[in-house]
């Protein structure tokens, strides 16, 4: 599994649900240290040992409960989840939650710009995997024109990888020095929205591959290369006020900002579109209109929090659309 992480080649769906996993199994941890518990260090030591501590007392008092078939999954799931999951965790859980004065040196540490790269790791790990997963395809489209074999359609999929890849380049720039922000929404809701609306397409990198004509083949490869060239320019003028969860750090009204609210969506949107094409329908397009709908939720949040931050956002919003420069 890790040479195939490694190399490009895990599914990202696999990843996603690992990472799931082990975001919930840390879950004590990520709830101390964003209530600024004062426990919060000997929160997360435990929380790290947790799972190899339920499993060694499991194994002392209670071995019959370790004992599953390695062919039948709710066994094999119903170890793990009591060996991670267990009670140690549960008390954890509760502990991290409870209520207390907060430790102000996390609240002081919760504002400073290491923080916000620590709170972006998933997604910098994420993007920097999306491009070493176009990797492979790159090198065999470009061995094909270097040797003059390379059909039209091979030209315009490198060409729009290369956009795609340039793309989640950026983004992993981007989140690394992008400006602290100055203020973030509150509330779940808003947080969940953005990690979901942002994750949600890989669904249909799940789906069987179409069986395109050509001209179909390359209109979704036109998409894809169209929507990732605009994303990677409208991320350079977005530059370090870039975010994915709505929050305020910089109001960006020019460029592309001047004719749209939201131009990263817009193009975003486009980029959908041509990967929807080339998965079998009708649940490509199923996952397609869902992701444009947790787009225009994402818009809402995060156009609450800049109206709460820049008193000159209410004029800009009243004389720019929001997707389409216009008409919507």
């Amino acid at each position: 599994m890790l040479q195939q992480i490694l190399t490009g080649q895990a599914r990202g769906g696999a990843l996603l649900m690992g990472a799931a996993i082990l975001f919930l199994y840390l879950l004590p941890s990520v709830i101390a240290l964003a209530r600024a518990h004062r426990r919060f260090v000997l929160i997360l030591v435990l929380n790290l040992a947790v799972s190899l501590v339920q499993a060694l007392i499991a194994s002392k008092l209670f071995p019959a409960l370790l004992v599953f078939d390695p062919h039948n999954l709710p066994s094999l799931l119903k170890v793990a989840s009591l060996i991670t999951f267990g009670p140690g965790w549960l008390a954890l859980l509760v502990w991290s939650m409870m209520p207390g004065a907060p430790d102000p040196r996390l609240v002081r540490f919760k504002q400073t710009k290491s923080y916000d790269t620590i709170a972006a790791l998933p997604l910098i790990l994420w993007f920097a995997y999306g491009a070493l997963q176009l990797r492979a395809v790159l090198i065999y489209d470009a061995g094909q024109m270097t040797a003059g074999t390379a059909s039209l359609y091979v030209w315009v999929q490198f060409i729009s990888l290369t956009m795609a890849a340039i793309f989640d380049l950026m983004l992993v720039y981007l989140l690394v020095v992008r400006d602290r922000a100055v203020r973030r929404s509150k509330g779940v809701w808003p947080r969940v929205f953005g990690v979901v609306g942002t994750f949600m397409g890989v669904g249909i990198l799940q789906l069987p591959v179409a069986r395109l004509d050509l001209p179909m083949q390359l209109l979704a490869a036109v998409l894809i290369g169209v929507g990732s060239l605009g994303s990677a320019l409208v991320l350079w003028r977005l530059g370090k006020s870039f975010s994915i969860l709505p929050e305020a750090r910089k109001l960006v009204t020019s460029g592309p900002y001047a004719y749209v609210r939201h131009p990263l969506y817009s193009v975003e949107i486009i980029t959908i579109l041509g990967t929807a094409l080339q998965f079998a329908a009708p649940w490509s397009w199923i996952i397609a209109a869902i992701v444009v709908l947790l787009l225009w939720v994402r818009s809402q949040f995060e156009e609450q929090v800049l109206e709460q931050t820049f008193p000159e956002y209410a004029a800009y919003r009243a004389r720019t659309k929001r997707f389409i420069p216009g008409v919507l």
